[in-house]
């Protein structure tokens, strides 16, 4: 019995180190689809708690508020979005931000940032931000993990990329390198 329980304890470590979601490692170097192949027509029903999102579909309103004593209100933007979930505990996450820090300097009067703190406390995150005062870009408060239940959001890093029209032209599970988001950033800043 002590062996199988050893096991588990084992087996469990090994899933929380190597992932910080379920749907895919957060290692993996693909999207969950190339080229958006489902209807751009398509939309969600606002009346569902929870929302399906896939590429190709229209993104719901985000309003948060951030670290910059600003409101993120998607609805409200004129220029395309990163919309990046994390939390400072997710090592996937945390390898990322230097990445998209460096696209915010390069990229952030062509497309909207936030990075979207899933769960944790200002204090937290301001925490995080006083340890690792590179970042700049805005975060986005979801201290009661709102976004992420009502999106479905599975694990993170989770990073949705909207254009002007509001469609999600990625969606994107587990974390990227900085020349993975530089691609897709440009593809949506030219479409």
């Amino acid at each position: 019995m002590k062996k199988i329980v050893v096991l588990f304890s084992l087996v469990l470590f090994a899933f929380s180190i190597l992932s910080c979601n379920n749907k895919e490692s957060a290692l993996n170097n693909e999207s969950l689809s190339g080229d958006i192949t489902s209807d751009k027509n398509a939309t969600i029903n606002e009346d569902n708690m929870i929302y399906d999102l896939a590429e190709g579909m229209t993104m719901p309103n985000v309003k948060v508020d951030t670290n910059k004593g600003n409101v993120f209100d998607l609805d409200k933007i004129t220029k395309p979005a990163l919309i990046n979930f994390w939390a400072t505990w997710c090592p996937p996450c945390r390898m990322e931000m230097p990445g998209l820090q460096n696209l915010y300097e390069k990229y952030g009067d062509k497309i909207d940032f936030v990075m979207i703190n899933a769960g944790e406390t200002k204090e937290t995150i301001q925490d995080f931000l006083v340890e690792n005062e590179i970042y700049s870009f805005p975060i986005g408060y979801d201290v009661e993990d709102s976004y992420a239940m009502k999106f479905g959001i599975m694990g993170i890093p989770t990073t949705y990329l909207v254009g002007t029209d509001k469609i999600i032209k990625n969606y994107i599970i587990g974390a990227r390198s900085e020349e993975q988001f530089e691609e897709y950033i440009k593809n949506l800043i030219n479409n």
